[in-house]
């Protein structure tokens, strides 16, 4: 290892560490018998090292007499003949000119393995890969010679790229095959996950624990399951011609000694399962790991479902240095650039990368096959073709198997291999988006629910649907790659109309169970549920659209709540703008409920127009509505649009009648929306005590029903009571609780009103500079996300921004609200919640 000893010292410990932990010896030149020159330790040391390490940063290092060059240099040019792995830590703005020079020389030379860092962590990494892959390539020679006791070996094959992201796996793999309680250790996962890649690398981590006794199988092209261990007998060496059996002479050659084998692709020879059971009896000491998309069900296995690699959470809000650190797009990066030699991660395709990634899902063969691609297209490009196309990443590297140089052929490789029932199932589950239950699944492929559910056990078994466990229960998914594949074999069969048809119908009722629980009790819990199935009811919306609208204005009204509190109301407008055309020629019920939800959906984007178009369409049907509901909610809604008009007295007055009439029906949402609204529009014309009662009796309700996103609403607006009376530490701490149930609600709507709120507190409390910030950061979410402050409250908010464009000035205002404008929503709530200064 070379480098200059001060500036460097934490990172030699580093890549000590990282040496050690692969079971090999650090030499460092602090180690030196000190009687000697320097310049003869370093010598002495390189004759003997088999692997050269340089870390370099700034300083050009140690020049001792008649030295032309630094030892540093010197030590680099020493190790001409063996394998170079420098790494060089960025920025460096004090770098030495002498030591930018050998840098640069250093990033010519095609036989060096050369990479910058930044963190030790990152050091750690990759040092650690470069390692485990040069080691591997290193003594792959060696080990082709190696003969076991009693014949020859199959050595494990030698990865040609590094392995990105799979550090704690290979740890976790090598440590279970190690241990003496795991015989049988499959590695599942859908094709291109990289399961053979892990199983080699824990493999070769585990080589000093097995010895010589470690073999690689590959069983890809076995379509026999009765072929299969006469192919573990030749790799390992065994004499087949001579025995009874070829387990026979297996068990042979293994014997009681302690064997390593690799069983690489075992999904198309499952049946070998019985033989290789009685394989791990008969030879105490031998260790499988196999790879396969499906389990073997022997009751010595332990299954090790290999998982894609991890996703950027955010690309939006994270910088490129947190991208750059994702598993995923490391791998992308990695993989870009062994076709393009310039191919770095910049502000103009970070992003697209990224998306890029989690569209792919952080499947390893998907990511490089897309990598690949930035030879002939931008990230951005290809980031459009992937929304369109199976075969959008081309083909892989001829060394590939065939199976995997196209996504299609890999997920092809799979389907084919289930037998028609669990093929029939799974195409049918391309018809659902983002998941599904059983329940669902038997509902929509006609079946029942205990067919489905051995059906979809046997394709998780197959590694073609993963499993979700959440607080609403085990939900099923396919990967896109998979979902995209199938549908197109779902759209050429005959029934596929038939099945859209059951899956539309299917939630369609979700949505009418879901009707009087989002209204009251349970409200929350069925929120989460419908969010679970948001695509689903989104297919099923478009669905009647397009073949059955009748059952639509009901949909519209019961979805209504839930739409609103999770932002999906820009979707939810286009639908029902597509419908509005046939409004008259629905019967009374339908057209209320249809123009109800025009009404109330164009005064929460903002439309204020729209909104009284839809009013003016919708009051006259007022004395017509039978359902008690409905009645009521339109009088919230002629009070919601009364206020577009300014008529704020109105407004309270038609409020007030929808709580009278809403109280009476034990209808939690309905009741405490209406107070809520009547004690804004109180707060707001100095009613104050009345707007108190309303407001803390709005708040109550919420609270019975366990309603966060009403009991958010209500500590909002009570805040801004407080403010009114000049109550700012009261009005701070039901703020803070308010925008944490903001939050917990997952309301763009709500979370602004907490914002607007706090820059009207924060003005209070003498600081206007933050008060503009958090006021443009409300704006700017709100813009985002298509939405706009409620009608009743926009007054209040204009006159607070005069104020502080008077106390600012106009340019200072408008940086400050415009750099607020750019928040983003993590950005905004920890600037809220900033102690008063």
């Amino acid at each position: 290892m070379s480098s200059t000893l001060t500036e460097l010292a934490d990172e030699r410990g580093v890549v000590g560490r990282a040496i050690e932990a692969l079971r090999l010896i650090p030499v460092m030149f602090e180690q030196g018998a000190r009687p000697h020159p320097p310049r003869a330790v370093y010598q002495a040391y390189l004759a003997q090292s088999d692997i050269f390490v340089g870390l370099y940063w700034e300083q050009y290092g140690w020049m001792g007499p008649e030295m032309d060059v630094s030892g540093l240099e010197d030590e680099f040019e020493l190790a001409t003949g063996l394998p170079r792995l420098v790494y060089v830590k960025v920025p460096a703005p004090n770098r030495d000119p002498r030591l930018a020079d050998l840098i640069t020389r250093i990033g010519d030379q095609a036989l060096v393995t050369f990479r910058h860092f930044r963190t030790s962590d990152e050091l750690n990494r990759l040092v650690s890969d470069d390692l485990a892959v040069l080691l591997s390539e290193r003594f792959a020679a060696a080990r082709l010679a190696v003969v076991g006791p009693r014949g020859g070996t199959q050595p494990l094959p030698v990865g040609r790229t590094s392995l990105v992201g799979r550090g704690q796996a290979i740890d976790e793999v090598a440590g279970l095959i190690e241990g003496p309680e795991v015989r049988l250790l499959t590695l599942t996962g859908p094709g291109g996950v990289g399961k053979t890649r892990l199983a080699v690398a824990a493999a070769e981590r585990s080589r000093d624990h097995f010895g010589a006794r470690v073999v690689f199988v590959p069983l890809a092209d076995v379509t026999d399951p009765d072929q299969v261990v006469a192919g573990i007998a030749r790799q390992v060496g065994a004499d087949v011609a001579s025995a009874a059996t070829p387990i026979t002479a297996l068990a042979g050659q293994l014997g009681d000694e302690r064997w390593l084998l690799v069983l690489d692709n075992l999904e198309q020879v499952i049946g070998a399962a019985s033989d290789l059971g009685e394989l791990l009896t008969r030879c105490p000491g031998l260790t499988i790991v196999a790879t396969s998309r499906s389990v073997l069900e022997l009751r010595a296995e332990r299954e090790y479902p290999v998982p894609p690699l991890p996703l950027p959470a955010d690309p939006a809000t994270m910088s490129i240095e947190e991208l750059a650190e994702t598993p995923a797009v490391r791998l992308f990066v990695d993989r870009a650039r062994a076709v393009r030699y310039d191919f770095a991660l910049t502000p103009h395709n970070a992003v697209a990368v990224a998306e890029i990634c989690r569209r792919l899902e952080g499947l390893p063969l998907a990511i490089e096959l897309a990598a690949a691609r930035t030879r002939l297209l931008s990230p951005a490009a290809l980031l459009e073709r992937l929304e369109t196309s199976l075969d959008a990443l081309g083909t892989g590297a001829m060394d590939l198997p065939v199976r995997q140089r196209t996504l299609r052929a890999a997920v092809e490789w799979s389907v084919d291999l289930l037998d028609a029932a669990e093929r029939s199932l799974l195409e049918t589950m391309a018809v659902f988006v983002d998941g599904w239950t059983i329940a669902a699944s038997a509902e929509v492929a006609g079946i029942s629910e205990d067919e489905a559910l051995d059906l979809t056990d046997a394709l998780v078994r197959h590694s073609l649907v993963q499993l979700d466990h959440a607080d609403v229960g085990t939900r099923c998914r396919m990967l896109q790659t998979v979902r995209r594949f199938v549908a197109e074999r779902l759209a050429a069969r005959p029934d596929a109309a038939d099945i859209q048809r059951r899956h539309a119908q299917t939630y369609a009722a979700l949505a009418v169970t879901a009707d009087r629980p989002l209204r009251g009790v349970g409200q929350r819990d069925w929120v989460e549920r419908l969010q679970a199935d948001a695509g689903n009811l989104a297919a099923a919306v478009r669905w009647h659209l397009a073949n059955d609208q009748r059952p639509l204005p009901h949909l519209y009204r019961i979805l209504w709540p839930f739409w609103s509190q999770r932002d999906h109301l820009a979707d939810a407008r286009t639908w029902v703008d597509q419908l509005l055309p046939a409004a008259d020629s629905l019967d009374p019920q339908a057209r209320a409920e249809l123009l109800w939800t025009a009404t109330v959906t164009a005064r929460e984007v903002g439309d204020d127009e729209a909104a009284l178009a839809h009013r003016a369409r919708l009051a006259p049907l007022l004395p017509e509505i039978q359902d008690p509901y409905l009645h009521a909610a339109t009088l919230l809604s002629m009070a919601w649009t009364s206020t577009m008009m300014g008529d704020i007295e109105g407004a309270l007055r038609e409020a007030l009648a929808a709580l009278a009439e809403f109280e009476p029906q034990n209808e939690p949402l309905g009741t405490a929306s209406s107070a809520l609204t009547a004690g804004s529009l109180e707060t707001s014309t100095g009613r104050q005590d009345e707007a108190l009662q309303h407001l803390r009796y709005a708040y109550d309700w919420a609270m019975r029903q366990d309603n966060a996103w009403l009991a958010a609403t209500a500590q909002v607006l009570l805040a801004g009571l407080a403010l009114v009376r000049g109550e700012k530490l009261n009005a701070r701490m039901l703020l803070d609780d308010g925008l944490e149930l903001s939050l917990a609600a997952y309301s763009t709507q709500l979370v602004t009103l907490c914002l607007a709120t706090f820059a009207q507190l924060v003005f209070a409390e003498g600081n206007p500079e933050r008060a503009a910030l958090l006021a443009g950061a409300a704006d700017g979410l709100r813009r985002r996300a298509g939405l706009r402050v409620y009608p009743s409250l926009r007054q209040r908010e204009a006159v607070l921004t005069g104020r502080l464009r008077e106390a600012l000035g106009e340019a200072d205002f408008d940086i400050l609200f415009a750099k607020g404008g750019r928040l983003t929503r993590p950005e905004a709530v920890a600037t809220a919640h900033e102690p008063p200064s």
